[in-house]
Parts: structure tokens; sequence; C-alpha cells
């Protein structure tokens, strides 16, 4: 059945379609009037609706609320070293699918910053758009929380929960320094851009109470990375697998 978000702040009975939902509704999965549509919020709720035309308009009119979302076992952070070209969205696009929490786009030693304010909006639009196609496409109901660029060091001091850091020179490989311990109610997990984490952004984060931990012998890309430790996380807590 086809899925669409609808923000709570635009949930009621019935709902006016806007252009670009209906553009996605009737011109791209030709959907007909009658036709049945499951509505996401984005925090969690879920609705099953229909499709009408009324006034020359097309709408959708809720008829239940379907069973809500069960929320997954841990609740994820991926910090994500601001990644080239279309790296990054494909890392928030996967992220999403694996069922992080949130996602924090990180400006480090190594990555290239966003500096016009202009550029970041639109790319953190975009950021958050992506999230949102891809909650719909893995049917998620929850849509992760796509925040603006921030410094590793501002991060690293308000990141809370289990506090882990990729680094291909950790010493520690990710199972061993997971072994043992009792499922966290969070996760924090930093990844390096392209170039890696730095030496002293590597310190910084051990003072800081991140675990630097290791993917094993092989130097991974970022987004290769990113995506192999939210899997292996989800695996050992979470609800993949």
């Amino acid at each position: 059945m086809a899925r669409i978000l609808i923000p709570p702040e635009r949930m009621d009975e019935k709902i006016p379609l806007q252009s670009r939902e209906i553009r996605y509704l009737v011109r791209v999965l030709r959907l007909e009037e009658g036709d049945e549509v499951v509505v996401f919020n984005g925090p969690g709720r879920q609705f099953r609706s229909r499709l009408f035309v009324e006034g020359g308009k097309w709408w959708l009119e809720i008829e239940e609320e379907l069973p809500a979302e069960t929320a997954p076992p841990v609740r994820i952070v991926l910090a994500q070293g601001l990644l080239k070209g279309e790296k990054m969205k494909w890392v928030i696009q996967k992220a999403t699918e694996l069922g992080v929490a949130e996602i924090v786009p990180l400006v480090t030693a190594r990555s290239i910053p966003i500096y016009e304010e202009e550029a970041a909006e639109l790319k953190v639009s975009r950021w958050r758009r992506i999230a949102e196609e891809a909650s719909r496409q893995c049917n998620r109901a929850s849509v992760p929380s796509v925040r603006r660029p921030v410094a590793l060091g501002e991060f690293a001091k308000e990141a809370s929960g289990l506090k882990l850091a990729l680094w291909e020179e950790a010493a520690t490989p990710l199972r061993e320094g997971l072994s043992g311990g009792q499922r966290p109610e969070e996760i924090s997990v930093v990844i390096g851009p392209e170039g890696g984490l730095s030496e002293p952004e590597a310190v910084m984060l051990e003072q800081e109470g991140f675990s630097l931990l290791s993917l094993g012998p092989r130097v991974l890309r970022s987004e290769t990375a990113a995506l192999s430790a939210l899997a292996l996380l989800q695996h050992i807590f979470g609800d993949l697998g």
C-alpha cells in the first residue's frame, strides 16, 4: 500500500494534499480516487486513509489509526563527518533504513565545512527530505531527525549514552569493545569524513568519554564504515537480524 508523510501539524480527519504529494500519489504511483494510502506523521503514528476529490482538489480522509510503530530497543545517534557529493545523501538514506533515531553531520578537521548559510539551509532541507523518503520506502512511521552541521567538539560534549568513535588506528575491535556489556538505551557513534579523524580529534573524543574502536584490519571508506557500524550495533543491541 502507498505511504506518505503528513507532518503532525497538518493531521486532520480530512487532509488537503499539496502539489508535491499529489504528484507522487497520482502521477507517479497512478493512484485513483478511492484508493487507500497509509499516512505516517514522523513521530511514529500511522493511519489508513482514502483518496478523494472534492471541489477540484485532492484530499485524504483518515479512516482508522493503525498499530503504532514499535520503537527500536536502542536509540542510535549517528554523528557523521561531512562527506563530499552524493555520499552524505547516501549515508542518510541508508542510516534511515537501518533505524537510526538522529543524524548529526559533523564538521571535522578533515571534512569540507559548509560556509554559506544559504547553501547550508538548502543542503539540510534536502537531507531531511531524503530521510522522509527513506522512511516511507522502508515502512518506518518515524523519521530520523537530521540536524544542521555541528563541530565535532561541540557534539562530543553533548553526546549521551554509550559513546563510540570508529577510528582506523584504534587498537580495540568494535566486537571486543562491546562484549559483555548490557544493552544501552542510547548509543552515540562518531564516524570521520573521507580522511578519517585526526589524532588530536581521537584524543579529544577519548577525553570526552568515547571508546575508540576499529572495524578490523581493512581501511573502509567513511560511508562503508558508517553503515557497517550501524548494522553491527543493530544486530547486537537492536532489531536487525
